[in-house]
């Protein structure tokens, strides 16, 4: 299904070329990184609606006794802190590991996470990339909120988090679908991170390919893009540069104005409140309680 009208399409092409043509893209440094990221989730409503959601739907199913709980590259934290809430509210015990490659992200997990450590909850988190380290059969929910796409190798970080998970453990991928303001995020990506990126299609198949059972829900969100075109704000600016992972600025002027064309030909109520549709899916994926192996 064609999600786009010719004109669009005209424009997805012209930036394809253009991003081809490039020597290089520049990826955002870790400090301006994680400016962007924040002030692109708190112009989005889109947390609010997947915190609900899993309060409701994992962790209000989970056992009320002990509980661990691992994060995949969990940023700095706020998501996690209100995970960790919820848990801490009906659980005995809760032991919140984070996984977090980028040290200044890292670092502010720690001051977030440490509020809510008790005897009741055990905080930690390790300053690396997933995959450094061996667990094995050790937790009872695993979460990817937003964080598969920076993965190496993205197969093999399903198999070993559905390793690490006890038997009826819940591993949780939350992954944005190839549409909307995505369209254009995917084709700088694959240029700056020389692979092919993740979408939800990617999990989708994945899952079909290992033969496991899954489910998918599919929550409606919104983007603020007030200040993102004519006259941008510095607020406008962050969340461009955070779609396009790359300062849109130093891009060349016509592959700019393509990108602008594009997110502002699909923005509602573009001249009084202007909003990009933000979508995202929750795949959700149960380990056997035996006979599980992943080769």
């Amino acid at each position: 299904m064609n999600l786009y009208t010719s004109h669009q399409n005209k424009i997805i092409e012209s930036i394809d070329r253009a991003v081809t043509n490039l020597a290089q893209i520049h990826p955002l440094d870790d400090s301006y990184y994680a400016q962007c990221l924040e002030i692109f989730e708190a112009n989005s409503d889109q947390r609010l609606g997947l915190l609900s959601w899993l309060e409701a739907n994992i962790v209000a199913m989970m056992s009320q006794d002990a509980n661990a709980i691992l994060s995949v590259g969990c940023g700095t934290g706020a998501f996690d802190e209100c995970i960790l809430r919820y848990a801490r509210a009906r659980m005995k015990q809760v032991t919140y590991l984070g996984i977090e490659p980028n040290e200044i992200s890292a670092a502010e997990f720690s001051q977030t996470m440490d509020k809510q450590a008790s005897d009741q909850v055990d905080v930690a988190v390790l300053l690396q990339k997933f995959g450094e380290q061996v667990f094995e059969d050790q937790f009872d929910l695993i979460l990817f909120v937003h964080s598969i796409y920076y993965l190496e190798d993205r197969n093999d970080a399903i198999d070993a988090a559905l390793k690490a998970l006890k038997p009826g453990g819940e591993l949780i991928i939350v992954i944005a679908p190839d549409e909307a303001l995505n369209t254009v995020a995917n084709l700088m990506w694959q240029h700056q991170m020389e692979q092919k990126s993740w979408f939800s299609d990617d999990v989708r198949a994945h899952f079909d390919a290992r033969g496991l059972d899954y489910a998918e829900t599919r929550i409606g969100a919104t983007l603020n893009a007030k200040g993102c075109f004519g006259e941008a704000t510095e607020v406008g600016r962050n969340i461009l540069d955070f779609i396009v992972q790359t300062r849109l600025d130093e891009l060349p002027a016509g592959l700019h104005s393509d990108i602008s064309k594009f997110l502002m030909s699909i923005t509602d109520g573009l001249d009084v409140n202007p909003c990009l549709p933000h979508p995202v899916d929750i795949f959700r994926c149960k380990k056997p309680q035996s006979d599980f192996f992943i080769a």
